[in-house]
């Protein structure tokens, strides 16, 4: 079992309330034990969870579970995709255009060569089958060797973790305030001018290299964020 795959256990185990009682997740030999994996597999899924806000250590007391005031929130930090945040929820795509074709003025955010194959994708993003988000993505297909519409009709991260076997590792952030045009806010079932909160997302693989640029125009009635703050 990999890391992710545990840590992707203890997180639904986490969301259905089986630490509810202690507060707490059992011990390094105990996880270990109980799902038959390494010492090294148990703390980096730990991590993993201490990074999405899950747990947070206490000296000499162990891994606590993050009281949930964040039901229906994204995480800003998460680079996993929408599935993954909204667990026991309907998430599904509509993909509005996809292409492949070369790498022009956007090379620069891409980090790659003008001439670049490259994939563009524009998807509506749907919750419970509600407009929520329209996203606008861009994808090296030095990594993403192919990707047609019954992919992006899923999760594309998905995808790229599960078949392409990729590793995403961190993602540059750029969040702020525009206005819809006519036809952003038909998708989303607003009026054009209603705001919109806006995500440019870059994002690289563990190796460092960028293989995806994004932005999200989100349903500002709908998506709300929240973020960890560090106060050591």
């Amino acid at each position: 079992m990999k890391y992710r795959e545990l840590a992707k256990i203890l997180k639904v185990e986490i969301d259905k309330g089986k630490y509810h009682d202690t507060g707490k997740l059992p011990t390094e030999p105990e996880l270990m034990e109980h799902f038959g994996v390494t010492r090294y597999c148990v703390r980096n899924a730990i991590a993993l969870l201490v990074d999405l806000g899950d747990v947070y250590p206490v000296q000499g007391s162990g891994m606590f579970v993050r009281e949930n005031k964040r039901e229906g929130c994204l995480n800003i930090n998460n680079t996993r995709g929408m599935t993954s945040e909204f667990p026991g929820h309907a998430v599904s795509s509509k993909v509005i255009k996809l292409e492949q074709r070369e790498a022009g003025k956007d090379s620069t955010r891409l980090k790659c060569a003008s001439g670049a194959k490259i994939y563009s994708v524009s998807r509506l993003r749907l919750l419970d089958g509600e407009p929520f988000a329209i996203e606008y993505a861009l994808y090296l297909k030095e990594f993403v060797p192919y990707l047609n519409e019954e992919i992006a009709n899923g999760s594309i991260y998905s995808y790229i973790r599960e078949d392409l076997g990729l590793i995403p590792g961190f993602a540059d952030k750029l969040m702020y305030a525009r206005k819809l045009d006519h036809g952003q806010a038909d998708l989303l079932g607003l009026s054009a001018g209603d705001p919109a909160l806006v995500v440019e997302d870059d994002a690289y693989l563990s190796n460092g290299r960028l293989f995806n640029a994004g932005t999200v125009y989100y349903h500002y009635e709908k998506a709300t964020f929240f973020n960890l703050a560090d106060l050591k």
